[in-house]
């Protein structure tokens, strides 16, 4: 009895767990990073690659912040995130990708990285914004 209780609850975990890989977020590709629909971009939009913060285990939260792990992931520029112009303030557009004593901003975390683990990430403009 005691072995088929142990077989039942094997299966049932190894479902369950393959089913929750299925049913993972997938990231998109590379994207170009720009601001919010009405707000003109000052310097070249960023290409941005998920395939290499993945391969880096950021996780996805350390990014969009307000994600609860099951609903749709919205961008930055979603209405009510970082949609506001302006260099301050935590709902400033500049500041989700600037803002450089934040580990939830774009620079704030390479500039952690690149002291911490001395990894090469862009911490210049025009590494970023190249023309």
């Amino acid at each position: 009895m005691y072995r088929i209780i142990m077989i039942a609850t094997t299966l049932c975990v190894l479902t369950l767990t393959t089913a929750m890989g299925f049913a993972a977020t997938e990231a998109p590709g590379d994207l170009k990073l720009g601001p919010p629909e009405g707000m003109k971009a000052t310097k070249t939009l960023v290409d941005f690659s998920h395939a290499k913060h993945d391969a880096a285990k950021i996780d996805c939260t350390s990014c969009h912040h307000t994600w609860d792990g099951t609903s749709d992931i919205q961008s930055c520029a979603t209405p009510g995130c970082h949609d506001q112009p302006g260099k301050k303030g935590e709902t400033a557009y500049y500041s989700a990708f600037h803002a450089k004593n934040s580990d939830k901003s774009c620079l704030g975390c390479h500039k952690i990285i690149k002291k911490r683990d001395g990894k090469p990430v862009p911490v210049s403009c025009k590494s970023c914004h190249p023309k």
